[in-house]
C-alpha cells in the first residue's frame, strides 16, 4: 500500500507527530490531499514556541527552525487558531520587516499571550491591545515599561523574569487589578507592600534577586484574598506579615529556603496557622523542618493531604512512619515525600521538564514540583 492510499485518519495521526512548521509547510506541497490534511493539522496549533524550551510535544505546539519563515509565509493564515507566540527567537534573527510581526499580532483576537517580549515592539509598532498574558525577560529588555505597552486593566497574567522593586509593586497592581497569576522576582530589603488588594489573584510566585538578596514578600499574600496557590522562593521571616489575618482559600504553598535558618520554626508555625485550609505544602531546603515537628504540623493543618520535604535536611523515614501510624489511628491519609536513597518511582519528580506553556490553570499539576526557574512562562486557561 502506498502512503497516499492510507485513510485520512491514519495520515492525520502521522502529521500530528510533525512539530516543525517548515516541515509541515513542505508536506502540504506534496499534493492537494496532503495540503488539506495539513491545513487541518495547523488549525489545531495554539502555541508557536522556541524549540529549545519544548520538552513535551503535542499537536497544539509547533516551532520554526528558520526565522525567514515569518517573512515568506502568512502565519496568521497558516495558524488561524494561534493563541500564544514566543516572539523572541523570531525577532532575534533573520530579516526584520515590521509588517510580518504586525500581521500575526495586530488586531488578531485569537492571540492572547506573548513570551519573550522585548523592546522591538516599540520599533515595529506592534499593537498589543488583544494581549492578556505576557512573559518578559529583562536580560534583553531592561525596564518593564508596561504603561507604554498596555492599557490599564489589560493583563491577567504576568511573568517578569527580571528585578522588580517591591516599592513599585503597588503601582503595577493598581494598573492591572484583574491579575490572576503573577510570577515576579522582587528586591527591596525591609520594604512593606502598601498597595491595593490583588482581589482576583489565584497564583502568586515570588523569588528574590540572587542568592545574597533579602526581600520579604510573604506578606503580599495578606493582600490576596482569593489566592489559591503560592510559591515563595528564597525569602526569610517576614516582619510585615499580619499573623492574625486568615486566608481560607489558600490550598497550595511552596516555600524554598535558600539560607540555613533564614526561616525559623517559630515564624513558620505562626505563618501556617494563617492558612487553615491548606492541603499541599512543600518546604524545600534548610533545616527548619525536622522529624519531631511533623506531628505538630499535622495538628496545625487539619486539611493537609500532602507534605513535600525533599531537600529539607532533617526529615527522614521517621516522619513517614509516624504518618503511617497516624493514618491507622485517625483514618486520615497524608502523603509525604522526603530525601531517601531510593526514591520510589511513583513519586512525582522535582524539576519536571521545563515547558514554556501549559494548558489548564492547575498549580499542582504544572508548578508545585518545579524549581522557580522552571516554572511555566504562561498557563493558558
Amino acid at each position: 500500500m502506498l502512503l497516499n492510499d492510507l485513510p485520512d485518519e491514519c495520515l492525520w495521526l502521522i502529521f500530528d507527530n510533525f512539530f516543525e512548521l517548515e516541515e509541515l509547510i513542505q508536506l502540504s506541497k506534496v499534493c492537494s490531499k496532503w495540503s488539506n490534511l495539513i491545513d487541518i493539522r495547523l488549525k489545531k496549533v495554539k502555541y508557536l514556541l522556541n524549540k529549545e524550551t519544548v520538552s513535551h510535544s503535542d499537536y497544539s505546539k509547533v516551532w520554526m527552525e528558520n526565522p525567514e519563515t515569518i517573512e515568506s509565509y502568512n502565519l496568521r493564515r497558516l495558524l488561524p487558531n494561534l493563541r500564544i507566540l514566543d516572539i523572541f527567537p523570531y525577532i532575534n534573527g533573520g530579516p526584520r520587516r515590521s509588517s510580518n510581526y504586525k500581521q500575526i499580532v495586530n488586531n488578531n483576537p485569537k492571540v492572547k499571550g506573548l513570551i519573550g517580549l522585548v523592546g522591538l515592539v516599540f520599533k515595529y509598532n506592534i499593537d498589543l491591545k488583544v494581549i492578556r498574558m505576557v512573559s518578559m525577560n529583562t536580560q534583553f529588555y531592561y525596564t518593564f515599561e508596561y504603561k507604554k505597552l498596555f492599557r490599564p486593566n489589560q493583563l491577567q497574567q504576568i511573568r517578569y523574569n527580571g528585578v522588580f522593586n517591591l516599592k513599585e509593586l503597588s503601582e503595577l497592581v493598581q494598573y492591572f487589578p484583574n491579575l490572576k497569576r503573577l510570577n515576579i522576582t522582587l528586591q527591596g530589603k525591609h520594604v512593606r507592600y502598601n498597595g491595593p488588594n490583588l482581589s482576583n489573584l489565584k497564583i502568586f510566585e515570588s523569588s528574590v534577586d540572587g542568592w545574597s538578596s533579602i526581600c520579604n514578600a510573604i506578606h503580599v499574600i495578606d493582600f490576596c484574598p482569593s489566592l489559591e496557590s503560592a510559591y515563595i522562593h528564597g525569602q526569610s521571616d517576614d516582619e510585615f506579615i499580619n499573623m492574625t489575618q486568615k486566608n481560607y482559600n489558600l490550598r497550595d504553598l511552596v516555600i524554598v529556603i535558600l539560607f540555613k535558618e533564614s526561616i525559623t520554626w517559630a515564624f513558620l508555625r505562626r505563618l501556617l496557622s494563617k492558612y487553615p485550609n491548606l492541603q499541599n505544602l512543600a518546604i524545600r531546603g534548610g533545616d527548619t523542618i525536622e522529624d519531631n515537628l511533623v506531628e505538630e504540623l499535622v495538628k496545625l493543618l487539619p486539611k493537609i493531604k500532602l507534605l513535600d520535604f525533599r531537600r529539607s535536611q532533617k526529615v527522614t523515614q521517621k516522619s513517614a512512619d509516624f504518618l503511617s501510624k497516624f493514618y491507622l489511628e485517625s483514618n486520615r491519609l497524608i502523603k509525604i515525600y522526603f530525601n531517601c536513597e531510593r526514591e520510589p518511582t511513583d513519586w512525582p519528580k522535582l524539576n519536571t521538564p521545563n515547558d514554556q506553556i501549559f494548558y489548564g490553570f492547575d498549580f499542582m499539576k504544572h508548578c508545585f514540583y518545579k524549581s522557580f526557574s522552571t516554572l511555566p512562562d504562561l498557563i493558558d486557561e
